[in-house]
């Protein structure tokens, strides 16, 4: 069984700790609101949930969802040491069906890239059930900082733990990824694209020019037009707009500057061009928009 966790889900760490599985009261019955992540330090570690029991190594991981009852097995042998966090997850992880990762869209090019867009890219990680990291020691490493910071609060523990338990869900998508031997490289067009956006983002208010995009980005203008429109739904030159206009929006709500003023800054030496194109984009002029904030 694998769980699907969004990127933008909000992890907040309960408790956590290092327990010896050979106390007797691991063998009781336990069950708690939160999800559970339990990774094996040391030993074999036997542990059972309502419809299966496990022996589990050094290394190993077994994520329990909330209110699943677990407990030990096999009292008659040494058991190991493990590491547990107990967190919740909101939105809440899903149950993954694992013949579907072919289909998972790991490479994905939104326009999340453009500055002007408000729309969000959950990016699905997929977390397995019970699973053997392949960097084991890394991930035992993260789990003794989290029990350290969670048993002696300072400053903004709960805030580096969030970080602690992310990044070692994090870990555990990312070996789940090359163990499945996922196509996880981004096409050359895509990274173009995205140093495209980036200069454009920094440097709209200057004179942009085909000769200045062909040299910076080592490619013909022609193509970069064509990559700019494929990921963006829109050409260079409109999206420069944009940004222009983003800028107009921001001096009007919180400047007293001119219509004139703000159009000289943005590179458009006559106004009533800027007025046409702010109220294009926007649907109102610019005193409009300013008199309507």
């Amino acid at each position: 069984m694998h769980y699907s966790l969004s990127r933008l889900s909000t992890l907040d760490v309960k408790w956590a700790d290092l327990f010896d599985a050979n106390n007797p009261h691991f063998f009781g019955q336990h069950h708690n609101p939160y999800y559970e992540l339990i990774v094996i330090a040391d030993g074999t570690v036997h542990l059972q949930t309502a419809d299966e029991r496990m022996t589990l190594h050094a290394g190993e991981s077994l994520l329990l969802k909330p209110w699943e009852t677990h407990t030990g097995w096999n009292p008659q042998e040494r058991q190991g040491q493990f590491f547990w966090v107990q967190f919740s997850c909101n939105p809440p992880l899903n149950e993954y069906v694992l013949d579907r990762a072919a289909e998972l869209n790991i490479v994905h090019a939104e326009r999340t890239e453009l500055r002007t867009t408000e729309n969000l890219h959950e990016d699905l990680l997929v977390i397995p059930r019970q699973f053997r990291s392949l960097q084991r020691y890394k991930l035992l490493g993260l789990f003794e900082e989290l029990v350290e910071t969670m048993k002696q609060p300072t400053g903004y523990f709960r805030y580096h733990a969030t970080l602690l338990v992310g990044e070692i869900l994090r870990l555990m998508a990312n070996d789940f990824l090359k163990q499945s031997q996922l196509d996880t490289a981004f096409s050359a067009s895509y990274l173009t694209f995205r140093n495209l956006v980036n200069y454009l983002n920094n440097f709209y208010d200057s004179d942009i020019s085909k000769e200045t995009l062909e040299r910076l980005m080592d490619r013909k203008y022609e193509y970069l037009c064509q990559v700019f429109k494929k990921y963006a739904g829109t050409n260079i030159h409109n999206y420069i707009h944009q940004l222009k206009t983003q800028r107009a929006k921001h001096l009007l709500r919180t400047t007293d500057k001119s219509v004139q003023e703000i159009a000289n800054e943005l590179g458009y030496p006559d106004p009533f061009y800027f007025s046409r194109m702010f109220k294009k984009i926007e649907g109102v002029a610019p005193l409009h928009y300013r008199n309507k904030e």
